[in-house]
């Protein structure tokens, strides 16, 4: 297809379904509220599927029903949920989606101030009889763009305001994104969420992807094109390349860090795919962290999701390690894990550390997530716009696939409780970089095992999930497998 009719799907129909204005670009910020709530939602890898069946076979995906022997499969727990199938690599069910972002939204938008939203809209490709289309892929992030422009309406008809950026399941192929004059993928994109990109950054996004946009007055959203840093994406060349996507990438990025610095205001580095010796090829990694450090003073979190497990990394410029799959071998990712934290008391005076922080999926692998982070708003303050603590909420679909009203027998709606918080949990005042050093000094200390173990519970949203080779059933709660996991482990 054309790129012509590429960018005239995208433009007609996100002008049709979104007619809601996003807040940031209806007024000057001078004339935004002045009271700020200090708080903001992350969301990330929703995985929508449009194929889920209820009642369908994990095997196929949960997009086939069994030909025989359905009750017997129920009982032994290989069949589909209403609500979505924990502890498979079944996708989405429109059904959790769209329950999920309201259910969310009549909570919470009105205590929040925006809302960063890290990619992978998406179903996997692993159904060989359901292969995805460009148009499905496409179909996906808009239905999901507009669920939450909706959701996140405000009294004044106008949206909280909302950053996206683009995961490797987002294009197609996926993985790969040209860097090339003109993507069509990109036009797409920058159509689709013309709401999201304020009019003086759309050049930049039809360009590489990426965009910056000032969320609230002192505090400035960097949206990164991830894919062109990631090591799976083997249309694009390495950051070494001076004329390559990489290097643009980081140079737009050194770029717009020096401009925040100058204006004053604080930075939130968003992506999808984290900054990881796995996940980024050599030459960009060591630029993010070059620039990263360079610019320390003024970015408050680097926010990522596409890993699924609920961490963060601490990462050096010039560091090697094996590249541990970590959806293929969680136990020896942990263990490196591990060792990576054991290594900051000896590294933090030697050295400039990142901080990389990955929050959990929206999809049903673990359970579903989000999270709410706050952060400081003495508007005076030399702190203002810094990280201070985050709760992260989930809800127990295992419970809500059973869930049903007594009187109607119809399926209850699932509700999110609180899994964790870094203040309670953690014990941590605030969530700078140099208060996660100190936290990975505490749980990889002798005193710190039982800490270790808690931690380990949550970066798995409390669940046992085979897809991870954990082989020991979980039931809430979680510790019994822990015990197990830590024993055989460290």
């Amino acid at each position: 297809m054309k790129i012509e009719s590429f960018y005239l799907l995208a433009f007609v129909g996100s002008s049709i379904a979104n007619a809601v204005q996003q807040y940031p670009f209806v007024q000057p910020m001078s004339t935004q509220p002045k009271t700020l709530h200090g708080r903001y939602l992350h969301i990330t890898d929703i995985h929508m599927d449009k194929h889920y069946v209820a009642g369908a076979t994990i095997k196929s995906d949960c997009h086939r029903e069994p030909k025989k022997h359905k009750k017997k499969k129920e009982r032994q727990g290989l069949l589909a949920g209403y609500w979505g199938a924990p502890g498979t690599d079944c996708d989405s069910p429109k059904n959790l989606v769209r329950s999920s972002i309201d259910t969310i939204a009549n909570e919470w938008k009105d205590k929040i101030d925006f809302v960063i939203w890290t990619g992978d809209n998406a179903r996997h490709d692993g159904d060989a009889y359901i292969t995805r289309t460009k148009e499905e892929i496409i179909g996906y992030n808009e239905e999901i763009a507009t669920l939450l422009k909706n959701a996140f309406r405000l009294k004044n008809n106008k949206t909280l305001p909302i950053v996206p950026c683009i995961g490797n399941n987002d294009v197609h192929p996926h993985n790969e994104l040209r860097g090339i004059r003109n993507n069509p993928q990109l036009l797409e994109f920058s159509a689709l969420w013309s709401d999201f990109i304020p009019p003086k950054q759309i050049t930049a996004f039809r360009r590489g992807g990426y965009f910056a946009v000032d969320v609230v007055r002192g505090l400035r959203v960097l949206s990164l094109n991830s894919l062109y840093f990631f090591g799976s994406n083997d249309v694009a060349g390495g950051c070494n390349d001076q004329t390559g996507p990489g290097a643009r990438h980081i140079r737009w990025m050194k770029k717009q860090l020096s401009r925040a610095r100058k204006d004053g205001v604080k930075v939130i580095l968003i992506g999808h795919v984290p900054p990881t010796i796995k996940t980024f090829k050599d030459s960009c990694l060591d630029d993010y962290i070059r620039v990263s450090t360079e610019y320390a003073d003024i970015i408050t979190g680097h926010m990522y999701g596409h890993a699924n497990m609920d961490h963060f990394q601490v990462l050096t410029t010039g560091e090697k390690a094996d590249k541990i799959d970590i959806q293929k071998d969680a136990g020896r990712f942990i263990s490196t894990l591990h060792k990576q934290y054991k290594k900051v008391g000896k590294n933090r005076n030697k050295e400039e550390l990142v901080v990389i922080h990955v929050a959990p999926p929206m999809l049903p692998l673990f359970y579903p997530t989000f999270r709410i982070n706050e952060y400081e708003t003495t508007v005076d303050s030399d702190r203002f716009g810094d990280w201070l603590k985050y709760t992260q909420y989930f809800t127990n679909l295992t419970h809500w696939n059973q869930a049903r009203d007594p009187t109607t027998d119809k399926h209850l709606k699932p509700e999110f409780e609180i899994e964790y918080s870094t203040d309670e949990t953690y014990n941590m005042t605030d969530l700078t970089a140099n208060s996660w050093l100190d936290f990975a000094e505490k749980i990889t200390s002798e005193e710190g095992k039982q800490l270790w173990k808690t931690y380990l519970a949550n970066m798995f949203v409390q669940t046992n999930n085979d897809w991870y080779e954990q082989s020991i059933p979980v039931q809430q709660p979680t510790i019994g497998w822990l015990n197990w996991f830590y024993n055989r482990f460290f």
